[in-house]
């Protein structure tokens, strides 16, 4: 009967690995069938390879011997761009294992980045976005921006600064204005001699008080009937004070209540607009 002959063979299943990824490198033996080998386990490296498993096949035996074979995951860390390995089996002998290698495989380097020698950086850089620096605070100036601001903001009042007082004043006394015709209207609108109708007078008679005390800066609220005609100095307010006296506290609501009620918005009005020549003339 004819000797089987004792073949081993090591091949990588991959032409090209990247670095830090998965090669699997294939070894197999033919022997006879009464000769025992083992296989590098899986926690020895070889070279610049380090193992991640050992995958083993059961043995296949024939009439003309016993076939094994186990395929390796490894995996490379090593920049060199050919790299060469040769996993050996161990055939047990007496008195030791006898260390019979294969033929020596490679596999290539692929570099998902060219050689540095082959970078054309002058390409590199027009290709890079360029984002602009924005400048550094400098304290300095924007100490000198404030202080010109300041000087800018003082030559501005400087120049228009009477103005400018002149129309805020007479634009807020128009606005106070405008909310005392609104409310003093409303009321206005509803008085009548029930007993709401007086309410909604004796509302829109005390907003005017209090409206009047703010144009002349006198204390309209707590003057007597009296004291109101000393300081307005106008001969019709006598009979409007009486009228509205009359019918606030005694319920005597007529025609000349309503017309009084009239008389009270056109005068308020009136003063307003005295207000307003003062501000243009400088007199306030």
């Amino acid at each position: 009967m004819q000797e089987t002959p004792f073949i081993i063979k090591g091949k990588f299943q991959e032409d090209s690995v990247v670095i830090g990824q998965p090669v699997h490198y294939s070894l197999y033996v033919r022997h006879p069938k009464d000769q025992e080998v083992f296989f590098p386990n899986a926690n020895q490296n070889f070279g610049a390879f380090e193992t991640v498993k050992r995958e083993f096949f059961a043995t296949k035996t024939t009439a003309s011997g016993s076939l094994d074979s186990a395929v390796y995951t490894l995996r490379l860390f090593n920049l060199a761009p050919v790299q060469k390995l040769q996993i050996p089996i161990y055939l047990l002998q007496e008195p030791d294992c006898t260390i019979i290698y294969p033929v020596v495989d490679s596999v290539h380097l692929k570099r998902l980045l060219p050689h540095p020698e082959q970078i054309d950086l002058d390409s590199l850089y027009q290709s890079i976005p360029i984002q602009p620096l924005s400048p550094k605070t400098d304290l300095k100036n924007v100490f000198a921006a404030g202080i010109s601001l300041l000087i800018l903001a003082g030559l501005i009042y400087w120049i228009f600064g009477k103005a400018i007082t002149k129309l805020f004043k007479r634009y807020l006394l128009w606005r106070r204005h405008r909310e005392f015709r609104r409310t003093f209207q409303r009321y206005a609108r509803q008085v009548a001699g029930t007993p709401v109708g007086l309410l909604n007078l004796e509302r829109a008679f005390s907003g005017w008080k209090k409206y009047i005390e703010q144009l002349t800066q006198l204390p309209f609220t707590t003057f007597t009937s009296k004291e109101m005609l000393d300081n307005l100095a106008d001969e019709a307010m006598e009979k409007v004070l009486n009228e509205m006296d009359s019918a606030i506290y005694g319920g005597n609501f007529s025609k000349n209540t309503t017309e009084s009620v009239q008389y009270l918005e056109a005068l308020a009005t009136n003063l307003y607009e005295i207000e307003q020549e003062k501000i243009q003339k400088n007199e306030v």
